[in-house]
């Protein structure tokens, strides 16, 4: 392995670029070439921070130690499949597929083949949600919500792997117990797929998330909610700003001084570049990242089961209403 590790981006739309910044940026490894099948964004983005073009990602094979892969998610599979049969390390972006089967397939090649599989689940790698997994014991009960104005992109997926599935993998890690049941429900409104969802998971340990997530939002919310024994804390992470009450004093006491709050103002960092710089990290070092394949999979496989219990609910409804 070179000391420096020679690195590629497959996949140059709007977060691909971002990719391409921060491996150019990563003192820790050589950005060498960018990859898109519309050439004159791939030269766009090669004028910008470097590296040869190329426009087919097989060619980048035999050339590259790792790659980020940003294409649309129905590709995830078959160009990281490409890259893991060759050798080369893989980071790519959430979800790992658009299905569980071929996520666990990727899965088993990379670890047949020795390489690192990383799944770009950003926010593990924000201040905000480390500021909070920091303090968390035992999780009872979690509210998540992510909702956000209408952006065209991303709709060749619903809502759920769109945008869902960032906290499905919060709120996995967070709890660290298998979803035993859930129920979910959602709609599709200005797409055929789902653009509004929530789902309410229980987990093996009895904890019990409720997860909502739009995308046809007036306005931007980022925050979870966890309530656990003596404390319960707020997560935005918008603001970047963490709030824990707890007790003050006898329990039985009633006023307003019966709850203590603090509240920390978090320094904000780059979540991409923490992902970026781990990814070389764990190719430099030969160590498992903090979002591997089989913890990208199990994301997929909750998100799954969420939309699976969307359709037959909304087949259900359908039934009743044309009976």
């Amino acid at each position: 392995m070179h000391l420096r590790p020679r690195t590629a981006v497959v996949g140059l739309g709007y977060f691909g670029r971002f990719h391409a910044k921060h491996h150019a940026a990563n003192a820790d490894c050589d950005l060498v070439a960018v990859c898109d099948v519309d050439r004159a964004r791939a030269e766009a983005v090669a004028a910008e921070f470097g590296g040869a073009v190329e426009t087919d990602h097989r060619a980048l094979i035999g050339k590259v130690d790792g790659v980020s892969i940003t294409v649309p998610t129905s590709q995830h599979f078959e160009v990281a499949r490409d890259f893991i049969e060759a050798g080369i390390h893989v980071l790519i972006e959430k979800p790992i597929t658009d299905d569980v089967a071929s996520a666990d397939r990727l899965v088993a090649m990379a670890e047949q083949r020795g390489v690192v599989l990383q799944v770009g689940h950003i926010e593990r790698f924000s201040a905000a949600f480390k500021a909070l997994s920091g303090k968390v014991r035992h999780p009872l009960f979690i509210e998540s919500r992510r909702i956000s104005p209408w952006k065209p992109r991303a709709t060749d997926v619903d809502v759920v792997l769109d945008l869902m599935i960032h906290d499905i993998d919060l709120v996995l890690g967070l709890v660290g117990a298998p979803v035993e049941s859930l129920q979910a429900l959602g709609a599709p409104v200005l797409n055929a797929t789902e653009d509004i969802a929530n789902a309410r998971l229980t987990f093996a340990n009895g904890a019990v998330a409720d997860i909502t997530a739009s995308r046809i939002a007036s306005k931007t919310e980022r925050q979870i909610r966890l309530f656990q024994p003596d404390s319960y804390m707020v997560c935005d992470f918008v603001t970047h700003r963490l709030t824990r009450f707890t007790r003050n004093g006898d329990p039985a006491t009633v006023g307003a001084d019966a709850i203590a709050a603090e509240s920390w103002d978090i320094p904000r960092e780059d979540g991409l570049a923490n992902e970026i710089a781990e990814f070389v990290d764990c190719i430099r070092h030969g160590r498992r990242p903090t979002v591997d394949g089989r913890v990208g999979r199990e994301a997929l496989g909750v998100a799954a089961r969420i939309t699976e219990s969307i359709r037959n609910h909304r087949a259900r409804i359908e039934a009743r209403l044309g009976a």
